[in-house]
Parts: structure tokens; sequence; C-alpha cells
């Protein structure tokens, strides 16, 4: 960090603690498609009452979208984008779900009309003053595992990262390439990625994890449908590692939720309630406003300032 972003990172440190809200370092956000809206009513909670005190913010997929808006003092685009673009039919194509040459997930289409549209993410403010946001991707090299990198918004293209850690494999045909890479979506591997925080030094009192899915969540194996269809996708030989962490995923998510609530006690984690009903491709515009009512409640919850309003 420059000595103007260290600045402004102490400045609202003092400011917070005044305020008697809880002192983190770092923020680590889950994905999870269209779940996000519970992160984007969190930042906005946060947002509203100047909540800032993150010198560092690491997201996945919609956890980087929403991380990196945040980071820019922009919440607004990913609140906009989950109540009204991504809810218009051009983002989540289910119908090119048997067209093997077509996107499911119209990714190009979000870009140009979400993070570089009439109201674009402010990228100098990213580049120069933010807080800096680590996004996550896998990358993926024929006939070897596949590993996370993370991409970074003071050193790395910003757009083509946040298009990286949101292809859902098989969701987005083929793979984003961005320098040296092969990159595909950055929840595959790291899906909620507090390990990275604490592995740059950070102790468990300075993370803050927000989540999209409730306490006690475990994943499940995938279906025999869902199962066929990647590995009709993905059958050449030179991808049978990637189709392996693909078929694994759900015993690395589960033990990653599981060293989080009983290994690392000292991380405050936001969950969602139990009656959050939004999952990766919810079109619903009722269940995505609940979503986000939910999200705002769940910050103010864990600021501890009880259920007024902003401006009440």
């Amino acid at each position: 960090m420059d000595f103007l972003s260290r600045s402004l990172s102490l400045s609202r440190y003092v400011a917070n603690r005044f305020r008697g809200y809880p002192s983190k370092r770092v923020l680590v956000l889950e994905g999870g498609g269209m779940r996000g809206i519970f992160l984007t009513g969190v930042l906005q909670a946060f947002q509203d009452r100047s909540y800032f005190p993150f010198e560092l913010i690491i997201g996945s997929s919609a956890g980087a979208l929403t991380g990196t808006a945040f980071a820019a003092e922009q919440i607004c685009l990913a609140r906009d984008a989950f109540f009204k673009e991504l809810l218009s039919g051009q983002f989540i194509r289910m119908r090119n779900i048997l067209r093997p040459e077509k996107h499911i997930l119209n990714l190009d289409w979000m870009l140009n009309h979400i993070v570089m549209g009439e109201d674009p993410l402010n990228m100098k403010r990213l580049r120069r003053t933010a807080c800096p946001v680590l996004i996550t991707a896998t990358s993926f090299s024929e006939h070897e595992e596949p590993r996370t990198i993370y991409l970074d918004t003071k050193k790395d293209d910003i757009p083509m990262a946040l298009k990286a850690t949101a292809a859902i494999p098989f969701f987005y045909r083929g793979f984003v390439h961005y320098k040296n890479y092969m990159l595909l979506d950055g929840g595959l591997l790291d899906p909620v990625p507090y390990e990275k925080a604490l592995s740059v030094g950070y102790s468990e009192k300075d993370i803050l994890v927000v989540l999209t899915r409730p306490r006690g969540y475990r994943k499940k194996r995938e279906s025999f449908w869902v199962s066929t269809l990647y590995e009709n996708y993905y059958k050449d030989t030179k991808y049978r590692h990637l189709l392996l962490s693909m078929h694994e995923r759900f015993q690395m998510y589960n033990r990653l939720i599981d060293d989080l609530e009983t290994c690392y006690p000292g991380i405050d984690v936001i969950y969602p309630p139990e009656d959050f009903a939004v999952n990766r491709l919810t079109r619903s515009e009722d269940k995505i406003v609940t979503g986000f009512e939910q999200g705002v409640d769940a910050a103010k919850a864990f600021l501890g300032i009880g259920s007024e309003r902003p401006d009440e």
C-alpha cells in the first residue's frame, strides 16, 4: 500500500473504533452466482455506515465482483446488477445447456453492461487509493492438476480477472485466456479463501468471512446427470485432473467449512439465515430482494447496531 492508501486505512480504522464497530483487517467473500445478493446486502449496509476497516479483500466469483465494487465505493453497481441486469435473461441462458458451442453464462455481456457500462467500475480508484482485492481463479494446464492463482486489482487486468473468477466450468465454454494462463471459476478450488489471508500473515481475529450458505450447510456429491454432463464435455484425457477436481469439489468445500468452524474459532463469520432461498441461478425478483434485505440485516447484527435503518 502507498502512503495515501495507508493514511486512508488508518483514518477508517480510527473512525470505526470510535463507533464501537468490530476492528477487522481482511474481508473474505464466498462466491455463489446469484447468491452474491446476500454479500451485496451486507456490503451495502457496511458502506451506508462507512464501515471499512479493511486493508485487504479476497473474493471468489460473485464475492470478487461484489468485493471489487465495495473497494471502489460503488456497491451500487453490484446491487443494481442483481436487481436488474442479471435478471434480464441476457446473463443466464439455460437454453444453451445442450449446445456445447454456446455459453450458458454470458460473461462478456456482464463485463460490457456492469463492469464497463454507463457507470463503469472506477479503475483509477482501484489502482491508486482503494484497498487491494485479491481475485481467485483456477489455472488449468493440460494433463496437470489445476491450481488457484490470486489476481490483484493493483497489478492485473481487472475486467479479465472478474471474468475469469466467474467462468464456471461447463457453464462457461472453454477458458478465459489471460497472460499465459487458461482460467476458470475461482470457486472451484478456493471458494472461501480465508486460508490465503492466514498464509500472508493475518491472524484469525483480523479476518471477517461472509458466506453465501446458511450455517450448517454442506455440499453433496453432484447428481448422476450433472456428473454426466461434465464427463461428456471434458471427456478428453487432457482434462482428467480438472474433471477429478470437479467431482471432488464437494469434499474440498466441506473440509474448508469444517476447518473454518472448528479449527479457526477466532475468525468471525457472517452467514445467511436458514430461510435464505437464493441459489446459484435464481431468477426470482422477490427472492433476490429478500436475499438482499437478509444481507443488510445480517450486517447490522454483526455491527451490533440493532434493526434501525440508516435514515431512522
